[in-house]
């Protein structure tokens, strides 16, 4: 009895309050709801209320599944948005499915049913000033309308999914930073992440035999041919696991390089995935490999002349850099941006034919986008995610022992160059709506996820190193 007594802190009594507190509320709530709706909607509420209890329960599992699906763009919802193509667009699991995890983690942070553990991250404060932005943002180009622009071209819904989409992104770098426990599932969460990039690697191989894929593919193997870089430059692994791990590399740059050459931002932000990470690594092996890359460069250049140069000429891909120095323009006669998802709207029926850029839809790039549409204060903070962020995995991967984890937080620093250089010319780290975005979010979605899981690694090494794992799931 004593003992019982004992265990009765402050901080239990506080903790079961709390927790009486929400499961009272909860009830009167359900119960509320029961009194004034349909069956149906009842039985759904407690349906989703089961589903939500499983998934708390396999958290982690939950997380490793999205990890290995995400990247499928499939269960598209009935329309649910409406922007200037006039044809309606709906929401796949990718965004269904996270919005979901992510409630239930919110709902396990409230229960106080995360890991304790927790640490700060360079990511964390500039991608809240990032969303507070966003808003401000969009509040602001309602305010203050471009007169020479219709009002009628105004798409609601369209700002409200291009703020959500940030939103989501950044949640599942939180929740992928916050919910690992313990090394098990931060490895096989590691390898659900490496799978969805070979597995399109291997799909693409086969003529893409299984209609499975995702779209921007190339860009889900800046994680995998970052840690086979890491691999083969480090003189502690066998012979014959770093002739291996060279072997699937050189395999990852015949495929992106040589078959898919015309999409030139996936194979440059490679190359540079594989510099960087070497860099990092090894600076000898740096040097070697710089100067065999230039080597191959100039005795493949006639090839690459006709492939990226001439067909780029050919295909207007070059009028990407008129759209950034318009990103330029609009950034400087609109200081707080046109407005999340009005891009479109400015571009097409006004400042696109004033300024001589192209009607394209879009800005057609991360930075020209941004500038467009949050003007220099939005770049600035979006940059600064990515520039901290960098500077503090660096930092950390300097401190970590060698281990698994070393190994991804330095694979993850070179993807984080890959798809930073990527985004300049062409490719998303945040979609656009007017590009797809809805559709596209199944591939970007993976630097957050593999962002937050660089978090949880160094978090969780931490631990290791304090010998104080924290065992509360």
């Amino acid at each position: 009895m004593l003992e019982s007594s004992a265990g009765l802190t402050p901080d239990r009594v506080a903790v079961g309050l709390r927790r009486t507190g929400w499961v009272l509320a909860a009830g009167v709530g359900l119960g509320i709801f029961a009194a004034i709706m349909q069956l149906y909607y009842v039985c759904a509420l407690i349906g989703a209320m089961l589903l939500a209890g499983l998934i708390a329960w396999q958290f982690e599992s939950t997380l490793m599944l999205y990890a290995l699906i995400a990247f499928v763009p499939f269960g598209r919802t009935p329309d649910m948005a409406v922007g200037g193509s006039g044809i309606g667009k709906g929401l796949y699991v990718s965004e269904l499915m996270l919005g979901f995890l992510l409630v239930v983690w919110f709902l396990k942070y409230i229960w106080g049913n995360l890991p304790k553990n927790r640490i700060t991250s360079a990511f964390y404060l500039p991608s809240g000033f990032y969303i507070i932005y966003c808003l401000i943002n969009v509040w602001n180009s309602y305010l203050f309308w471009d007169i020479h622009v219709d009002t009628s071209y105004q798409y609601p819904v369209v700002n409200f999914i291009e703020i959500m989409l940030r939103v989501l992104s950044i949640g599942a770098l939180i929740m992928m930073a916050t919910s690992i426990q313990d090394r098990r599932w931060l490895g096989r969460i590691t390898l659900a992440l490496i799978f969805s990039g070979i597995y399109n690697l291997v799909n693409s191989l086969l003529g893409n035999k299984i209609p499975i894929s995702a779209s921007w593919w190339s860009l889900l193997l800046f994680l995998p041919a970052g840690y086979l870089t890491a691999i083969l430059l480090d003189s502690g692994r066998t012979i014959l696991v770093r002739m291996a791990s060279s072997a699937v590399l050189a395999l990852f740059i015949y495929v992106v390089l040589v078959r898919s050459v015309s999409w030139v931002s996936g194979w440059m932000g490679l190359i540079i995935v594989i510099f960087v990470t070497a860099y990092i690594a090894n600076k000898r092996a740096f040097l070697v490999l710089l100067v065999l890359g230039c080597l191959g460069f100039a005795a493949s250049w006639p090839f690459m002349h006709a492939n990226v140069v001439t067909a780029s000429e050919e295909e207007g891909d070059f009028d990407r850099f008129d759209l950034l120095k318009g990103g330029l323009k609009y950034a400087s006669a609109f200081p707080l941006g046109v407005g999340l998802g009005n891009y479109r709207t400015y571009n097409s029926f006004h400042y696109g034919e004033k300024w001589g850029t192209t009607s394209y839809t879009s800005a057609h790039g991360t930075y020209s986008q941004h500038l467009s549409e949050m003007g220099f204060p939005g770049t600035i903070l979006f940059l600064s995610i990515l520039f901290f962020g960098f500077r503090w995995l660096l930092a950390n991967y300097r401190k970590l022992p060698r281990g698994p984890s070393k190994t991804y937080i330095l694979a993850v620093i070179g993807q984080m160059a890959g798809i930073s250089a990527a985004a300049f010319i062409g490719d998303y780290i945040v979609p656009t709506y007017h590009n797809g975005g809805i559709f596209t979010f199944s591939t970007t979605i993976y630097s957050w996820l593999i962002w937050g899981l660089a978090i949880a690694h160094v978090r969780i090494s931490r631990q290791e190193a304090d010998g104080s794992l924290d065992s509360h799931s």
